[in-house]
């Protein structure tokens, strides 16, 4: 018996800095669909992404103020707002700067989000 890989079941890294989250191959492939994104905290303080198609952002059941857009790039995806960054730095208590501060990711399949496992912030 074969037991095969899914590149969406590595971890990957997000690094975040003052404007914005840099998402590396791994963790960026399971959002290539994404025409927009949501950015939230959950509960246990870790950063939530998720991702949205045209048709959901279109439909105009989403408040327009909570959609972001997501930048692919080949080896990397970037979700850029500084305002977004400084809610985040708040909430989770970090200090954010021109350098990165990184922090695994894994993808939820049955909830189809990104987790950025933050563990519990700073």
């Amino acid at each position: 018996m074969i037991k095969w890989f899914n590149v969406k079941d590595r971890s990957g890294v997000a690094s975040l800095y003052a404007n914005n989250i840099t998402l590396n191959t791994t963790a960026m492939y399971p959002l290539d669909f994404a025409y927009r994104v949501q950015v939230g905290v959950d509960e246990n303080k870790n950063i939530i992404v998720m991702p949205l198609n045209k048709e959901i952002v279109e439909s105009g059941r989403l408040d327009e103020c909570c959609l972001l857009k997501l930048e692919i790039h080949k080896s990397f995806a970037r979700i850029s707002s500084t305002q977004l960054l400084k809610q985040i730095a708040e909430e989770l208590k970090l200090t954010l700067s021109k350098t990165p501060i990184q922090f695994e990711t894994k993808w939820d399949s049955e909830e189809n989000i990104l987790i950025i496992l933050t563990k519990g912030g700073k």
